[in-house]
């Protein structure tokens, strides 16, 4: 109840409250540097981590809270979904299937609810502040390789790197900020009829909070 209170509270001061379920903890420190960083006014930015992260554990999350926010942003990696959908036993539901009846669901009957999806994960999107990525990933340690030798060479997935005092990963990649999102929107929307092709779609994000 208390929970659901504060969120009321917040609408009687015009304040609009976005949750962001993530399956990751880097994205989870990357949004919390971002609203660190960013003065975005009546908008309340909540990344939440799901304790449990099988997907459609996920999307009870995401259903759960969109009761509860005025909107509900789902940010996937799809490296897992692709690697889940390969390994699948003959016969039964992939993640890649599972992936596509839980979209067609939320286009369907969440009107609050948006999917975003990186693809193959969040590194794609920080490497798209240096370059424009033809290529496909397939894992996301390629990509996080690639960032390493190119670019960022102490990069490293973890919460003292992403939230470093004087250097977080939103600062140091702030000047670069417009150059993502070109990049990002380049490579165009996820489309689950093609999924192996790089995408980042962090760009609305940007789009919808303004920054």
């Amino acid at each position: 109840m208390a929970r659901t209170k504060n969120i009321r509270n917040h609408h009687r001061k015009g304040r609009k409250t976005y949750s962001i379920i993530v399956d990751g903890k880097t994205e989870v420190w990357y949004l919390q540097m971002l609203k660190k960083n960013e003065d975005i006014p009546r908008i309340d930015i909540k990344p939440e981590l799901p304790k449990k992260k099988k997907f459609s554990e996920q999307f009870a999350s995401v259903i759960e809270n969109s009761k509860i926010y005025d909107e509900v942003i789902w940010l996937i990696d799809f490296d897992t979904i692709l690697k889940e959908s390969k390994e699948a036993k003959k016969g039964s539901k992939t993640a890649l299937q599972e992936f596509n009846e839980c979209k067609i669901k939320i286009n369907k009957s969440f009107h609050n609810v948006q999917l975003f999806v990186n693809a193959p994960c969040l590194e794609l999107w920080l490497l798209l502040h240096f370059e424009s990525i033809g290529k496909f990933f397939s894992n996301c340690n390629d990509a996080e390789k690639r960032l390493k030798q190119l670019h960022i060479k102490d990069y490293e997935k973890s919460e003292k790197f992403y939230k470093k005092r004087n250097n977080d990963i939103y600062k140091l990649l702030f000047d670069k900020k417009k150059n993502a999102i070109s990049n990002a929107k380049k490579l165009g929307e996820f489309n689950v009829d093609n999924p192996n092709k790089s995408i980042s779609e962090m760009y609305k994000l940007f789009e919808k909070f303004g920054v």
